[in-house]
């Protein structure tokens, strides 16, 4: 009776856990993020504040600083429409590129930012297709529909499916399903892209619907 008690309150404090982690670690992010915006611009704030004789409280110039952040943050998407701002991020694409270790990292966020961007315009829908077996579902995206060359060595009408890795959705496979072998899902792209990038932890929020096609198979 005991270690069952014990196995219980075990399992409450697991839970507990697993549900307070992700709200834990965005806070923790968001902290060290407005730490190290504060950091950077407001000793030049307060600078600028004591040359103009200004006081103001610290409180007030940590305020000051973000909305600053945010201007300038609006500023550099405007400057990246236009050709002097493209000229100048060209020039600094090249200088860090220069740089060994700073190009990796740099063209390694800027591939999957790209790629996050880019993903609710080049998919269409997410499905469920038979991959790498018949045995096993893997989830896919679909790309377009195949061409007419491919759908006439078929003899129907199929897709081109993007099936990515986790928990890297940059890479993958692309496949040609027939359409009659592609599980539709009631998700968004955005959703797929969070089970893949989560390796299956984050859930759809229709998560009963892939249970129900397979099921029907």
């Amino acid at each position: 009776m005991k270690e069952k008690k014990d196995h219980f309150i075990r399992r409450i404090f697991i839970t507990g856990i697993v549900a307070m982690l992700p709200l834990a670690v965005t806070v923790y992010v968001l902290k060290i993020l407005y730490g190290l915006i504060v950091s950077s611009l407001m000793p030049f704030i307060a600078k600028i504040a004591d040359m103009k004789n200004v006081e103001i409280s610290e409180s007030l110039l940590e305020i000051f600083t973000v909305i600053i952040f945010l201007l300038i943050i609006f500023l550099v998407g405007i400057l990246t429409r236009l050709y002097v701002g493209k000229f100048f991020f060209n020039i600094m694409e090249k200088t860090i590129g220069s740089i060994p270790l700073a190009n990796s990292i740099y063209n390694a966020i800027k591939q999957m930012i790209e790629s996050f961007k880019s993903s609710s315009n080049s998919f269409q829908k997410v499905v469920l297709v038979n991959f790498p077996s018949d045995k096993a579902y893997c989830l896919g995206f679909v790309v377009k529909n195949s061409q007419p060359l491919i759908e006439k060595a078929l003899g129907c009408e199929s897709y081109n499916v993007f099936i990515p890795t986790a928990p890297n959705p940059t890479s993958g496979f692309v496949a040609v399903f027939p359409v009659d072998k592609c599980l539709e899902l009631d998700a968004t792209v955005e959703e797929g892209v969070k089970f893949i990038l989560s390796a299956g932890i984050v859930n759809f929020k229709n998560d009963e619907e892939a249970k129900k096609l397979i099921s029907a198979q």
